[in-house]
């Protein structure tokens, strides 16, 4: 599917990149065995894509309760003590929507990469849309292997299980046109997706998420997170693949020197 030839996309999609704040973290978290020890600041992005069929989400940051210097009172000392929340409450994802000139309630369609605290954390904002997410991350976000478990916080979503969730299985086109489809990059997590955007004049845009944390990882830096690191590594090459094969563009997750370039544009169309 990811591979087929569509046709021209309409003319009024559009891509926007959200910044929905940073997280402070060790370095090794993103490089494994590169930098181990070294603390850094990471952008953590969300997506928002117009479509004729409705405002489409890609991802939605961290919980609204972590802003304004909060991360401890709601992801605890010890977690925030290795992932720190760093976001003012205008950062928060309904806000930065609003900034675009939306409200939550115009979003139709919540796309997940996967589930974890800094990706699905704001999930109880869209109570009214319809949830799109790989059918295996949602069973490992409900129950995650012992290891895994931190990086998921529960009450993200512990109310949602009404929810009108879409569950997929490996690669899906969300709307059968070919212009934003969904595809299986499983290796962060059991369930984890990135998603192809494909555009009028920008091209393809390929949203990696955190199967690309950086362009180091694009260069051959194992991810330092992974629940399977083979896996991870050929969802890297998959990327690699597609976008040079459609002769797109691959945006990486966390890497401060392209989101702060892909901030310069406010809509690609």
């Amino acid at each position: 599917m990811a591979g087929a030839q569509a046709a021209d996309p309409p003319p009024d999609i559009k891509l926007m990149q959200l910044s929905v704040g940073k997280i402070e973290l060790d370095k090794g978290f993103m490089t494994a065995m590169v930098d181990v020890g070294t603390k850094i600041k990471i952008p953590v992005p969300a997506y928002v894509i117009q479509h004729p069929r409705g405002l489409v989400l890609f991802d939605t940051g961290m919980n609204q309760a972590t802003a304004d210097g909060n991360c401890a009172n709601y992801w605890g000392q010890g977690l925030c003590g290795a992932f720190n929340s760093i976001q003012g409450r205008d950062e928060v994802v309904d806000r930065q929507l609003k900034a675009a000139g939306f409200d939550v309630s115009d979003v139709k369609y919540v796309v997940y990469s996967h589930f974890h605290l800094d990706h699905a954390g704001n999930i109880k904002m869209f109570p009214k849309a319809k949830h799109v997410v790989q059918k295996a991350e949602l069973r490992a976000a409900w129950w995650p292997e012992k290891f895994q478990r931190a990086a998921y916080v529960m009450k993200d979503f512990d109310t949602t299980r009404d929810y009108d969730f879409i569950q997929v299985d490996g690669d899906f086109d969300l709307f059968g046109d070919g212009t934003i489809v969904l595809l299986d990059t499983k290796g962060h997590t059991q369930g984890h997706q990135s998603l192809q955007v494909k555009l009028k004049n920008t091209g393809t845009v390929l949203l990696a998420a955190d199967a690309i944390y950086t362009g180091e990882n694009e260069a051959g830096v194992i991810p330092g997170i992974t629940w399977n690191t083979a896996a991870s590594m050929q969802s890297i090459d998959r990327l690699k693949q597609i976008r040079d094969a459609r002769q797109g563009q691959l945006w990486y997750s966390h890497d401060a020197e392209q989101h702060a370039q892909n901030a310069k544009t406010k809509v690609f169309d």
